[in-house]
């Protein structure tokens, strides 16, 4: 199938949208049979809304990917883990005596 000699609307429309100057397009649009007329008139436009959909996705992408994420929040409620003070050795040995003694005795 060749360009130059279309055969139905849809090969119409496919020469407009591969025509890259204007007044070519029209011209072609004007030279297509008047009873298809509408239907590729409706067929070019409905194919350059979804290009120009495609070029703004595209576009919000590359902003997107240009963007720096946002910084996590900080938490101000954590306790910092530097600033603790060291337990004293029989405050832990008394916890783990009681620990041992409450499983012997549920055993």
């Amino acid at each position: 199938m060749s360009v130059s000699h279309p055969v139905a609307p849809r090969d119409y429309a496919a020469a407009i949208l591969a025509e890259p100057d204007r007044e070519r397009r029209k011209s072609l649009l004007e030279r297509c049979p008047s009873q298809w007329r509408d239907q590729v008139r409706e067929l070019v436009e409905s194919a350059f809304q979804k290009a120009q959909a495609y070029r703004q996705y595209i576009q919000g992408k590359r902003t997107a990917a240009n963007q720096k994420p946002p910084a996590a929040p900080r938490r101000e409620d954590m306790p910092n883990v530097l600033d603790h003070r060291k337990s004293a050795p029989e405050v832990g040995n008394g916890h783990l005596a009681k620990l041992r003694a409450s499983i012997k005795g549920g055993a």
